[in-house]
């Protein structure tokens, strides 16, 4: 039994799972499940893969995890080493929210807390009532010196 097939050539970039989009996202990588976590820089981010650096030397076809703000941690397989890092594909690609959050990282809020105030040491007035208190005092001289020039 006989089978035919065309094999049609493209450019690499047509070939992808996925739109890739050029980023600067720091992320955390795991090479093996005790391995110490790396900082890693990504620079194309999509949701079947991403293009990173890193100082580690990773084998082509290792699992590693990759955790990117807005993405959890997600497995990937190194596809291929290059000049300009690791090709890596996600072994369950990101969902587009995912992605969205990764591609738009939400701004850092950090609450501020009122700092304890330890026993004895007086509050702090706000200027708001102390103009207040001084509108009263004055209000009040005034209707005492108004009754008894009356």
């Amino acid at each position: 039994m006989a089978l035919i097939a065309r094999v049609y050539r493209s450019d690499p970039d047509e070939r992808r799972g996925a739109p890739r989009y050029p980023v600067l996202v720091d992320a955390t990588l795991r090479a093996s499940d005790e391995g110490m976590p790396l900082d890693v820089l990504i620079y194309d981010l999509s949701m079947t893969g991403f293009r990173m650096e890193t100082s580690e030397a990773l084998d082509p076809e290792s699992m590693i995890w990759i955790g990117i703000a807005g993405t959890r941690v997600n497995a990937a397989v190194v596809s291929r080493r290059g000049p300009n890092g690791y090709g890596c594909e996600f072994v369950t690609p990101i969902t587009f929210y995912q992605l969205t959050e990764a591609l738009n990282p939400p701004s850092t809020v950090v609450s501020l807390e009122r700092p304890h105030r330890p026993e004895g040491m007086p509050a702090r007035i706000s200027w708001n009532r102390v103009v207040l208190g001084a509108i009263a005092g004055a209000a009040f001289i005034l209707c005492i010196v108004s009754l008894w020039l009356a």
